[in-house]
């Protein structure tokens, strides 16, 4: 994989999937077909940099952050990333 990620582009694609178990599944699944229904556009290098997620990592996490926040953390889907309300 070359270095042509962009680290806001997919920060904004895993800080919704930490928020958002429905889109952690697609973005798993489908990562380009997932990112796109919510306007974010991968190359094929943030796409195989999505497909190396540690993904029962991620959930881990995901599900202690989620725990710990509560219903303070939404996603902004204007501004493609978190915030605490």
């Amino acid at each position: 994989m070359s270095n042509k990620v962009n680290q806001q582009t997919l920060a904004s694609v895993v800080g919704r999937a930490v928020l958002d178990p429905g889109f952690a599944d697609a973005l798993q699944n489908d990562p380009a077909t997932a990112a796109k229904n919510v306007g974010v556009h991968l190359s094929a290098d943030e796409i195989a940099a999505v497909k190396s997620i540690n993904v029962a990592n991620l959930t881990a996490a995901s599900a202690g952050i989620r725990s710990n926040l509560g219903t303070r953390a939404v996603f902004d889907t204007q501004q493609q990333q978190a915030r605490m309300d």
